[in-house]
């Protein structure tokens, strides 16, 4: 009996341990479950736009890089897949991949189809500071880090003018991003970034002819030896805050100089203002920076500046409506030029309708009016010499043109 008794502890024994080891392996199941989070964002929209050239027989700039043909097009979205493990509370490893279309643009011919948007380690030293490592978003103003992700943005993109989708801009950077809060519990609470890294652009020259040839080129360029900041100033408004940053960076191949050869160090910078209240939002960003442009025929030294205002008014949680104006302006001086310019390359006043199905679902309308200043240059000859010896710089203003887009956006 006792034998028996014994036998059937060892049995009962076993069971438990079995059962106890099934709820463990459950239970660590579940832990990893629980410390992998996937996310992701779907933007699809139908845009059409009614451009006209102007005085010039070569397409806006406009036309041309936001991709939206005249007879409409579809194939305007925004897709994005998203892995976060939590390795411990203090190590975290994120990767997401993605997927866009831009109309007809040629921006997307020097994109794969299925982009690594971000992959990187972070490291959490203490409550506040964080180190990340890898393909890392650009911490650059108020939208740059979610540029991408329609359930945040009052528009289809954040400024044109202000964030662009071609030259002189990026998402990511393959390097390092620090950052830490100051005086966190004040309401004067300051929030800090560093970076340092390289990123690729796309460099572009598309509006602006010398007699009968078109100076029209775009390429894929690296910036070396980058490195930047940016601060947040909070205040004691609450939704209200003040940003400063900059970075410098100099730039191999592309466009503007021979391939395999880097340029000199540009510098820019740029300040914003974000303020997120009951009924109302205001937000307003400049952005100046001074490349050298290399064209087949001068050398320009280029200064070039954005800035956009944007107005939301929440009629209702469910409904809002935005107004923007936005305005890129190109002063660019050249020793081959007879005189100065100031142009600007583009304005564009838009109106914004956002409905919210859910937090997470939501459909836009909205309508942009646009003008540009496009640039011809007339050969400048000095008799007997049958040569140009200089370029004077003609701004032709275009007739204006509008575009409007329909979008669905959706995020989890």
């Amino acid at each position: 009996m006792r034998i028996r008794c014994r036998f059937a502890a060892l049995i009962w024994l076993m069971v438990a341990g079995v059962a106890v080891s099934g709820s463990a392996m459950a239970q660590d199941a579940a832990d990893q479950r629980s410390k992998l989070q996937v996310h992701g964002f779907l933007t699809q929209a139908y845009a059409k736009a009614n451009f006209l050239s102007g005085g010039l027989a070569t397409p806006t700039a406009s036309e041309i890089e936001l991709g939206i043909p005249e007879d409409g097009t579809t194939a305007y979205r925004n897709l994005a897949l998203q892995f976060r493990y939590e390795i411990s509370p203090q190590d975290i490893v994120v990767v997401q991949f993605s997927n866009r279309s831009l109309g007809d643009s040629y921006i997307t011919e020097l994109e794969d189809e299925v982009e690594l948007d971000w992959g990187f380690y972070e490291r959490r030293i203490g409550s506040d500071t964080s180190i990340k490592i890898g393909r890392v978003q650009i911490p650059l103003g108020i939208f740059n880090e979610i540029r991408d992700v329609g359930t945040t943005l009052p528009f289809y993109r954040p400024s044109f003018a202000f964030y662009q989708e071609g030259s002189f801009t990026s998402e990511t950077l393959d390097g390092i991003v620090a950052s830490h809060p100051f005086a966190a519990e004040s309401d004067w609470s300051l929030e800090a970034d560093v970076y340092v890294g390289e990123w690729d652009l796309v460099e572009s020259v598309f509006d602006g002819t010398v007699g009968s040839g078109t100076i029209a080129n775009f390429a894929l360029a690296r910036t070396k030896d980058s490195f930047g900041f940016q601060l947040w100033q909070n205040t004691p408004v609450s939704g209200l805050r003040f940003g400063f940053g900059g970075h410098r960076r100099k730039v191999k191949g592309g466009v503007f100089r021979p391939e395999g050869v880097t340029g000199g160090a540009l510098n820019e910078f740029y300040v914003s203002a974000d303020g997120t209240f009951e009924k109302w939002a205001v937000r307003a960003e400049y952005r100046e920076f001074e490349p050298e442009i290399a064209t087949p025929f001068f050398l320009i030294h280029a200064k070039l500046s954005s800035y956009y205002a944007q107005v939301g008014y929440f009629v209702t949680p469910e409904f809002h409506v935005w107004l923007q104006y936005e305005n890129q302006k190109d002063d660019s001086t050249s020793v081959s030029f007879t005189n100065d310019f100031s142009r600007d390359l583009r304005t564009d006043i838009g109106l914004a309708l956002n409905y919210f199905i859910t937090p997470n679902l939501v459909i836009k309308a909205e309508y942009h009016e646009t003008e540009e200043e496009q640039l011809t240059f007339n050969p400048v000859f000095v008799p007997p010499v049958p040569v140009p010896v200089a370029f004077q710089p003609v701004i032709v203003p275009s007739d204006g043109g509008s575009y409007w887009i329909l979008s669905f956006s959706a995020s989890f």
